[in-house]
């Protein structure tokens, strides 16, 4: 019996100690700075499910910057992608004295794309004194043609 207890125990430290959840918080949100006061989220497609894009086709995108109330700060926004997809941004910064801080992402996924999910990461930089960056991912679908 002794003997059982010493594999039991390994394998329980490996179940639970191997967690394989993202760093920085599930795809399709964003994280934020924590402890700091006035700051912002971004608000980005797909948070439960990746969107079907065609190879060789577009595909657009609605997302927002959520600002908490004490946030009055410009923030410049930056795409990343994986070769072979093209993201582009609809305006690259959202002004402090923007009413609506909504934007569009356009996805233009070439016609020899890996098929597959691919992941898409937004990072929006507050402008000086504002706090640190925030960063979120959304996921695509490329399908065959």
């Amino acid at each position: 019996m002794r003997l059982w207890i010493l594999p039991i125990a390994a394998l329980a430290g490996f179940t639970l100690g191997c967690n394989k959840s993202p760093e920085g918080g599930a795809t399709g949100h964003s994280t934020t700075p924590s402890g700091s006061t006035g700051t912002f989220k971004l608000e980005l497609p797909g948070a439960l499910t990746a969107k079907d894009v065609k190879q060789g086709d577009k595909h657009s995108f609605d997302a927002k910057v959520d600002r908490s109330s004490g946030f009055q700060k410009d923030v410049t926004l930056k795409v990343e992608a994986p070769s072979k997809i093209e993201v582009t941004l609809d305006k690259d910064t959202v002004k402090a004295s923007d009413a609506d801080t909504k934007f569009h992402i356009t996805v233009a996924v070439a016609k020899d794309a890996p098929i597959g999910k691919q992941v898409i990461k937004v990072t929006g930089t507050p402008a000086a004194g504002g706090g640190a960056p925030t960063t979120g991912e959304f996921e695509i679908n490329v399908t065959s043609k």
